[in-house]
């Protein structure tokens, strides 16, 4: 990545090959004077131009070309036995017939409206960032984001090969931009920024399992493309060693996959359908049919059956209105009933194991296969988190219950030798996880690992002196465990030894494992793993787990990202006015250049888990940064993953560190960094994130403009409203409530505080959202609409509290970045291109 950027400069420090002008009235006017070209292609004149199936030929062809990569001069390719190269051309002298293709790549410091004049060219189709665009009398009419943008033509050779002679204008293309300000520079090379469309659509693996030897791994794969206008999806079975594809499938993703014991059998399960293929024949076979709600599986030790959880949707009996019975009554499927099933493989035959009123949840099996280990939830308000699991084990055969005890807080439990393992937070009823005292309230968000013994009476903590906040465990053949953790603001695993009770990290390339797969009979365990880091896309790796010898299976930076320009990425932590040292890192352009001085955004989250250095996300940085900003992460105190007394500082605190720790920290870093305009600052934060933002600009006007993603507003109407708003106060609030702790629900709640914001303010939401509800963005904007202050909202329809949908989250990226760059780089375009009517900056 390093080796990249440095290709940037040079590429735009090389002038550009064009003439350019400006052009009073008109704008900025640029001739473009090379193009990449391929051809004249070897299919019969007109047949990419004429016919039925013409415009379906011209889209397969581009597909086809792009999924190679983006050309260079030099790059040879062979079409129908002909060999071809891709070659630098001047257009004006451009007149031959035949079918021709087109490149180049526009490249916009800002955002830019234009048009493309495409002269004296026989039928021109065009594709811009890999989407078809319309050419309408002779040109196109384009907006283009800061970004580099491929611009691909398809085209049946000059009007005429006399046409010069005639009077005629010679073949050209030419950007005319609508002012003086919309400006692009063009060039021919293959390097290029990364782009929204980038970091969605290329190909990640989505789903993978190892086989009990080892020998064989089944990923799942999923992509995007553009041009075809279709998500791609392929199951691959590898061999492990090689890497060789043995076997490979293309149709919708599985749900879930999973490996028979013995190895012969890969379980494919999808939302109705259950796939067994034989690995030694080759062969599938369809297990289950068109059962509606398929869900969570795992095989019998035995590999003669699968346990399977089966749902069945809640019908209510009156549609006219609907009765609340409890809380949970307000999330969607509460009502619904998942029982336990288990599946025969040899006669298909199925039969229940659980017939329960509400919900049974399988969390393992024992190595025997005699026993399950389910959970129920319980409705019970009396303590915080106002929830209450029932943990017991069904025996297989009898379908005896043994209830082994009751939590308030349970995110799994597993089988142990004598016990069980449990997952909860530092304070679980009975155990010595917490390390705080009594006097001070741990966060049950920092994951904690126990061991529960057989008769469910006794436990103790087994983490209580590991700092990192355990999320899952995989219980090893020699009894070991593997432990995946957050440790600051990575996600790693270590391996718990049971015989020496100590914890060893397993080194891996990665920030952020995603999944995990270990074979099961193996001496020497194979892990399987899918991760990323903070400047590398996704990987999938083996290891083995006693040498520690690693292999690459999948490299999605190789073909995908090649010629991918990101910036650097660099850790930066400072110590706070309190002593703890706060971690963060930062983003810098990919264009660097440390004698300039660039606009800051800052991003954070501050509630119950760190920013993690995952490569893309929901919030893209890099693509922020390409964008000509600098961006600094930062990991507030309160966070889990730094020890129990850096989490416990979330508890009834609703951002006061992190406040602290954000102004501080921003503050710091601007005066660390003399690359920073210190006049030019954003912030941003979601969810937890977003009330941070709207809390901060209650306490500061250090920032320029703030962004507020699904932002909490009122502290009392998330809690009675939001679909967890209760059961995360019964955590983050622990035993303060609207009638006991008003200090806490309303002066710490934003929205009680606008009079103070003077900080041009964006809210976002999705319409539908059910975790923090779009009233809290609404509380927010009325009150700052009423007091005059600068203020706009944003809704998007039918997203929840992620923006999930692909075009609507590019708008919503848009969003985010036109409000930056109206009042961090004073260019206003963008946001009055997406939202005309508005004028977001106060008169």
């Amino acid at each position: 990545m390093k080796r990249l950027i440095v290709l940037l400069v040079l590429i735009f420090t090389v002038p550009v090959r064009a003439d350019s002008e400006e052009i009073s009235g008109v704008g900025f006017e640029l001739e473009i004077a090379e193009v990449l070209v391929l051809g004249p292609l070897p299919i019969a004149e007109g047949a990419l131009h004429e016919g039925d199936k013409a415009g379906e030929l011209r889209r397969a062809a581009i597909m086809q070309l792009l999924s190679t990569g983006h050309p260079e001069p030099g790059d040879a390719l062979s079409i129908f036995g002909q060999d071809f190269l891709w070659e630098t051309r001047t257009a004006s002298a451009f007149a031959e017939p035949g079918s021709w293709v087109w490149v180049l790549t526009l490249e916009a410091r800002r955002f830019v409206e234009g048009d493309l004049h495409l002269t004296s060219l026989k039928s021109p189709t065009v594709w811009v960032d890999g989407v078809s665009r319309e050419v309408k009398d002779g040109k196109v009419s384009l907006q283009l984001a800061n970004g580099s943008h491929p611009f691909w033509l398809l085209h049946a050779g000059g009007v005429n090969d006399e046409s010069e002679d005639e009077g005629g204008e010679p073949p050209a293309l030419r950007w005319v931009g609508k002012s003086e300000h919309d400006r692009v520079e063009v060039h021919v090379q293959p390097h290029r920024r990364v782009s929204a469309r980038i970091l969605t659509n290329s190909e990640t693996v989505n789903r993978l399992a190892v086989s009990p030897d080892g020998r064989r791994v089944a990923l799942g794969f999923s992509a995007r493309n553009d041009v075809a206008n279709v998500d791609l999806h392929r199951l691959e079975i590898r061999d492990s060693e090689s890497g060789r594809i043995e076997q490979s499938w293309t149709a919708g993703l599985p749900g879930a996959l999973a490996w028979s014991p013995d190895g012969k059998f890969l379980a494919m399960r999808s939302w109705k359908h259950l796939w067994l293929h034989d690995t030694h024949t080759g062969a599938s076979r369809l297990l289950l049919a068109e059962h509606d709600h398929l869900g969570a599986m795992r095989w019998h030790p035995d590999s003669k059956s699968i346990i399977f959880q089966w749902n069945h949707p809640f019908e209510s009996k009156d549609a006219k209105v609907r009765r609340l019975r409890s809380l949970e009554d307000r999330w969607r499927n509460f009502r619904d009933n998942s029982q336990i099933f288990q599946v025969d493989i040899e006669s298909g035959l199925v039969r229940p194991l659980t017939r329960a009123d509400t919900t049974m949840y399988l969390l393992d099996i024992d190595r025997a296969g005699e026993h399950l280990l389910l959970s129920q939830r319980i409705i019970d308000y009396q303590e915080p988190p106002h929830a209450l699991w029932s943990l017991f084990e069904l025996h297989i055969e009898t379908l005896e219950k043994r209830e082994i005890g009751r939590y308030r807080l349970l995110r799994g439990a597993y089988f142990a030798d004598d016990g069980y393992w449990l997952l909860s937070g530092p304070g679980l009823a009975g155990g010595d996880g917490n390390t705080l005292g009594d006097d001070v309230l741990p966060n049950e968000y920092d994951g904690q690992l126990y061991l529960l013994s057989a008769d469910g009476k006794a436990v103790r903590s087994v983490s209580r002196d590991f700092d990192p906040a355990i999320g899952g465990i995989t219980v090893l053949r020699n009894k070991d465990l593997l432990v995946s953790v957050s440790e600051g603001d990575r996600k790693p695993i270590y391996r718990y030894s049971i015989a020496h009770q100590q914890y060893t990290k397993i080194e891996t390339p990665f920030d952020v494992i995603e999944d995990i797969a270990v074979s099961e009979e193996m001496t020497s365990p194979l892990l399987l793993l899918r991760g990323t880091s903070v400047d590398r896309p996704q990987r999938v790796i083996t290891i083995d787990l006693d040498s520690g010898q690693s292999r690459t299976l999948v490299d999605t930076a190789t073909g995908q990202y090649d010629n991918v320009m990101l910036g650097e990425v660099r850790d930066w932590s400072f110590e706070n006015s309190s002593g703890d040292t706060i971690d963060g890192r930062y983003y810098l352009p990919p264009d660097f250049d440390p004698a300039r001085r660039y606009p800051l955004i800052v991003y954070y989250y501050g509630g119950t888990s760190t920013v993690d250095r995952q490569f893309t996300g929901r919030y893209p940085f890099h693509l922020w940064a390409a964008n000509g900003y600098v961006i600094y992460v930062l990991q507030p105190r309160g966070a889990p993953g730094y020890g129990q007394r850096y989490s416990a500082l979330h508890v009834n605190a609703w951002g006061d560190y992190a406040a602290d720790d954000i102004i501080e920290g921003t503050r710091a870093f601007v005066d660390a960094h003399p690359f920073v305009d210190g006049d030019r600052i954003g912030n941003i934060g979601a969810s937890y994130g977003g009330f941070m933002t709207m809390h901060l600009a209650t306490r500061t006007d250090l920032f320029t403009a703030s962004i507020s993603h699904a932002g909490i507003s009122s502290i009392t109407s998330y809690w009675g409203q939001g679909w967890w708003g209760y059961g995360y106060s019964g955590i983050a609030s622990r035993g303060s409530f609207p009638w006991n702790n008003r200090e806490l629900y309303v002066e710490r709640s934003p929205v009680y505080q606008a009079d103070r914001i003077t900080t041009p303010l964006l809210l976002l939401t999705g319409d539908s959202d059910t975790n923090v509800p779009p009233g809290e963005s609404h509380n927010m904007f009325t009150a700052l609409r009423l007091l005059g202050r600068t203020v706009e909202m944003i809704e998007v329809p039918n997203e929840d509290h992620w923006i999930i949908d692909r075009e609507k989250r590019y708008v919503w990226w848009d969003t985010i970045l036109a409000w930056f760059d109206f009042w961090l780089k004073d260019e206003p375009q963008w946001w009055h291109a997406l939202y005309p009517e508005t004028k977001p900056k106060a008169d």
